[in-house]
């Protein structure tokens, strides 16, 4: 039952507005409309997310006198906070951005999950405190030539493919902190509280048996899996075919009453198609899984261009990003709303070769560990010794004794105005806990999130993500280095885990694929498009003529260089010069 908020105008200390524009995903019926009052009318919540434990709070909520009038998740979390306060966000395991008011104290509250899975961006302009999921709703209210582009941003992103580092692409526009929640005070300052953190401290191999890690582990993915298998709507689960959307497949088919679908992009580069390790999980498990196939049309990243890099607002990694979206609104065209991703399972369980494997061996030499690390060099299931020197020792030499670099940075040199007065980031960190949290944080996770976030609710459609259950997060990050890569496998604990219900040649794939994308010849297909947006723009951190003369040259030396000086200069075509993108010269 709604409150009467007719006259709620009167006694309101500040200026105040909330919007929401709804995705349905539990309780589809109006009573779970937001903003959402209380019958008090006292707090107003509008919020961004899933609560996906909504269930086991409602009825401890009820069992201490609490009574509710919809089904929806949203009123969990108002009459949550109104019975534990702001304690209310360690009790809840799902994603949120959110903003409450509280009449009662007359004050406005923000928080955001443990993870950052979805954005919450703020601004102070001309005396207001404005916040959103999106940056371009500050645009909609102050004109984007009020917002000074941040270098830092340009700099990070050119040369280091860095985004969400520490900030946005616009001077005082700003993330609000992961894992947080703040009052915003009557002078619009806040003062940031944080709830949760990621583990800092690793177990010794010597504290736990690899049968009680591995029963845990998949215990853990199994609940994380089912508290989100809640929704209202159709769900799905994509299947590349790889180690972690497998898991999340195999594990739900091992356990579910229910057939469920899952869809697997097949590609024709036979290099990059995971298709067959997909089919195998599928013909494992006959009675339990529809399995639906897409072989991807000609992704024409041009004639969406214009769209796409409105929707992303800065700068992003990849044209591949589109490739992503327009597989998922294949899925969106069959019905379905939610999709299961097996995304993070390279953060939390040390999956990145060319990211963990030097700073593995450097965790062993600390130990003094000589013979177990000349072991796990030469057992490295992705790096053949002769390739890991090449690509992983050799870059660790300076750039005047590797020619290509050396004449990649020459023309970066022509081409990007880089201002000195800039930090240099180090990012050649050989701690292996440092650098995993650092991944799982500013260097990697709050992109990946934040590009996933607006390129899959533009569909829309809402992804789901099992491996970023904080409970899941906590464990793997207390787990010793040890379990994560043993005898030159990586996610050694989670195939182990998971060699039960997967077939062995998933489980035990020593070939990792990535998405795959031609970036080489994409950008040289390309250069007519980019020519087209570029030659007549004025981007103070770009000369664009220097960089359509050295296109081809460089595209060659470093194609994803080529690519963000270009994505560059889209950005500031659609979103600064509010010009539109063209598909063709």
């Amino acid at each position: 039952m709604l409150p009467d908020i007719e006259n709620l105008g009167s006694g309101f200390v500040h200026d105040l507005a909330i919007a929401h524009r709804r995705f349905a995903i539990v309780d589809l019926t109006e009573g779970g409309h937001q903003p959402m009052w209380n019958e008090e009318a006292g707090v107003c919540v509008s919020f961004n997310g899933e609560i996906y434990n909504h269930v086991e709070l409602r009825k401890e909520l009820e069992e201490s006198g609490c009574r509710f009038s919809t089904s929806s998740d949203t009123e969990v979390l108002l009459k949550a906070y109104l019975h534990w306060g702001t304690d209310a966000f360690c009790r809840f395991n799902g994603f949120w951005a959110l903003a409450l008011y509280d009449r009662r104290v007359r004050r406005l509250l923000l928080s955001r999950d443990r993870i950052g899975k979805v954005p919450l961006y703020y601004t102070v302009k001309n005396g207001f405190f404005y916040w959103a999921s999106e940056i371009k709703a500050f645009f909609s209210v102050c004109d984007v030539k009020d917002f000074r582009v941040r270098d830092q941003a340009v700099d990070d992103y050119i040369m280091h493919g860095l985004r969400d580092f520490d900030g946005t692409f616009w001077e005082n526009v700003e993330d609000f902190p992961v894992a947080s929640y703040a009052w915003i005070n009557p002078d619009l300052s806040f003062r940031a509280e944080s709830y949760w953190r990621l583990p800092s401290e690793r177990m010794s191999a010597r504290e736990i048996t690899v049968k009680e890690v591995s029963r845990r582990v998949k215990e853990l993915l199994w609940d994380s899996i089912q508290l989100r298998l809640r929704a209202d709507v159709p769900i799905a689960f994509e299947l590349s075919g790889g180690m972690d959307s497998s898991s999340v497949v195999a594990l739900s088919a091992a356990n579910c009453a229910k057939r469920f679908s899952t869809y697997t992009t097949r590609f024709q580069d036979e290099t990059s198609n995971e298709e067959p390790f997909a089919r195998a999980v599928a013909e494992r498990y006959p009675d339990k899984i529809d399995y639906n196939v897409i072989d991807p049309g000609d992704d024409d990243f041009w004639t969406d261009a214009d769209r796409f890099v409105a929707l992303e607002e800065e700068p992003f990694h990849s044209p591949n990003l589109h490739t992503g979206q327009q597989q998922r609104k294949t899925i969106r065209g069959c019905g379905i709303k939610v999709v299961f991703s097996g995304a993070a399972g390279d953060e939390i369980f040390a999956g990145y070769s060319n990211e963990y494997f030097l700073p593995f061996l450097a965790y062993l030499l600390a130990q003094g560990r000589w013979s177990l690390l000349a072991e796990e060099f030469g057992r490295n299931t992705e790096y053949a010794p002769k390739r890991a020197v090449r690509e992983l020792l050799l870059p660790m030499l300076p750039k005047k004794f590797r020619k290509s670099l050396a004449k990649r940075d020459q023309i970066v040199g022509t081409i990007y105005r880089r201002p000195e007065k800039l930090s240099r980031r180090n990012l050649s960190s050989l701690d292996f806990s440092l650098r995993m949290i650092r991944n799982m944080t500013a260097w990697k996770m709050n992109y990946w999130l934040r590009s996933s976030n607006k390129s899959t609710l533009g569909i829309p459609i809402e992804p789901r993500y099992p491996f970023l259950d904080y409970r899941l997060v906590e464990y793997a990050f207390s787990l010793p280095p040890e379990y994560l890569i043993r005898d030159g496998w990586y996610k050694w604990i989670l195939r182990v885990a998971m060699q039960e219900v997967l077939p062995p040649e998933v489980a035990w794939r020593k070939t990792k694929m990535g998405f795959p994308f031609p970036y080489k010849t994409w950008l040289l297909h390309s250069k007519k498009a980019i020519s087209a947006n570029l030659k007549d723009l004025h981007v103070p951190h770009l000369d664009t003529n220097a960089f359509l003369l050295h296109f081809e040259q460089l595209v060659d030396l470093d194609p994803l260089m080529a690519w963000r000086l270009a994505c560059t200069g889209l950005w500031w075509r659609k979103l600064i010069e509010k010009r539109q993108i063209v598909a063709s010269p």
